[in-house]
């Protein structure tokens, strides 16, 4: 049965992600602030299509209006997490090239130091948009 639901919601959610990802790359080559704007307005919708079970597509308005609402807390945590990760793995990194000079160290001190934070924003998040959308009386926690 989770299975069915990976494949369903999940493919879409991939594909989602890689077009935000794209986006959001164009815009941070043309300039920092449009990638930052793309990111935090359309980095809701991906948890809204989760936490309702539908399509990304159907999550899309109600998503937005999310991103609109609450853009600079979105965008502020997004920066503050990938600032402190910035730190964070830079830190490490000088750290790491004083014991060696490896590449493969390097790369995997960086996955591992990805696979240690990536949960804590995710949750960090999914709690700030469970709270936000019952702020705006979109989503019952007594369901």
């Amino acid at each position: 049965m989770h299975f069915i639901t990976f494949l369903a919601n999940g493919f879409t959610v991939f594909v989602f992600a890689c077009i935000v990802s794209l986006l959001s790359t164009i815009g941070f080559m043309l300039l920092v602030l449009p990638g930052l704007i793309i990111l935090a307005l359309l980095f809701p919708i991906p948890y809204i299509t989760i936490f309702d079970d539908k399509s990304v597509w159907k999550s899309f308005k109600e998503g937005l209006r999310l991103g609109k609402k609450y853009y600079w807390k979105l965008a502020l945590l997004i920066g503050l997490a990938g600032g402190m990760e910035l730190i964070f793995g830079i830190v490490i990194t000088v750290q790491l090239f004083n014991v060696t000079d490896s590449f493969m160290a390097q790369v995997i001190t960086q996955i591992a130091l990805n696979i240690i934070i990536y949960p804590f924003i995710v949750i960090l998040i999914t709690c700030y948009i469970l709270k936000w959308r019952e702020s705006l009386h979109t989503f019952d926690l007594a369901k």
